[in-house]
């Protein structure tokens, strides 16, 4: 989500600098939507231009997790893990306001979604005393009705074209969370448990922790963001996302088809 409230903030910040007349903050917001729009319909198929695969659904065939820190230890792998839904939402609310250099957004996601194949051994390290849970199986994770949103404010410089976010305000409320990881603490009743323990521990934790969770975005995302900024052109950015064709015409996203 970060990234794509970063990408959010390029494409609303270079078209409000483009504009060299008097700015309708209206069209400017009505513009945005149509590229965040296109974006989302891209998805599908990646951006080539931007070096980009396909990531809805976000794939990775294996991947060997080795995780060490204070609180966690977490060794093992995933195998065909898909993310879905990535694609799968509504803009709710865009408003440019070129003169405060303020944009104020909310999204809806319907289904963001974990499916995956698993293989882990997980430490958690508490108190001097550790619990062990070793779990393999399929696992299946989904976040249901979840709502984003927020403010980020930005400035450009008027000689030196260098664009900097300000501030980055993202707020979240989860409607639903499901959880169906097989293995936890062996099967049956107890793993169902499990689940639904997980499950109210995740939705707990988000919604009732909304400033914190802003906070840490902000002050995680927000050097990151501007880090891009300084490296990236905002023109790379819009052309290698729009999935221009020859001529000057956006190629229809035609999906791959997925063998998983």
């Amino acid at each position: 989500m970060k990234r794509f409230v970063a990408l959010l903030a390029l494409v609303a910040i270079a078209n409000a600098a483009s504009v060299g007349e008097p700015i309708d903050s209206a069209s400017i917001s009505s513009t945005v939507v149509d590229l965040i729009e296109g974006i989302r319909d891209q998805m599908p198929c990646g951006f080539p231009g931007l070096g980009i695969p396909p990531i809805a659904p976000l794939r990775i065939d294996h991947k060997n997790i080795d995780i060490d820190t204070e609180a966690l230890r977490m060794k093992g792998s995933i195998d065909h893990f898909r993310l879905n839904g990535l694609n799968d939402f509504d803009i709710d609310e865009m408003k440019i306001n070129a003169i405060t250099s303020r944009v104020t957004y909310k999204f809806s996601f319907r289904n963001v979604n974990v499916d995956t194949k698993y293989d882990l051994e997980v430490l958690l390290k508490k108190f001097g005393f550790t619990i062990n849970l070793i779990g393999a199986g399929q696992a299946k994770f989904a976040i249901k009705d979840m709502v984003i949103w927020g403010t980020l404010r930005y400035s450009l410089g008027v000689l030196s074209g260098k664009l900097k976010l300000r501030s980055l305000e993202v707020r979240t409320h989860l409607g639903e969370v499901d959880s169906e990881i097989e293995g936890i603490l062996g099967d049956g009743g107890i793993n169902e448990k499990m689940n639904e323990y997980l499950a109210e521990i995740v939705e707990t934790t988000i919604n009732e922790n909304e400033d914190l969770i802003a906070e840490t975005i902000e002050s995680v995302a927000l050097p990151v963001v501007n880090n891009v900024l300084d490296e990236v052109s905002i023109a790379d950015i819009i052309s290698g996302g729009g999935g221009d064709g020859e001529g000057g015409e956006k190629e229809v996203c035609i999906p791959p088809e997925l063998e998983w």
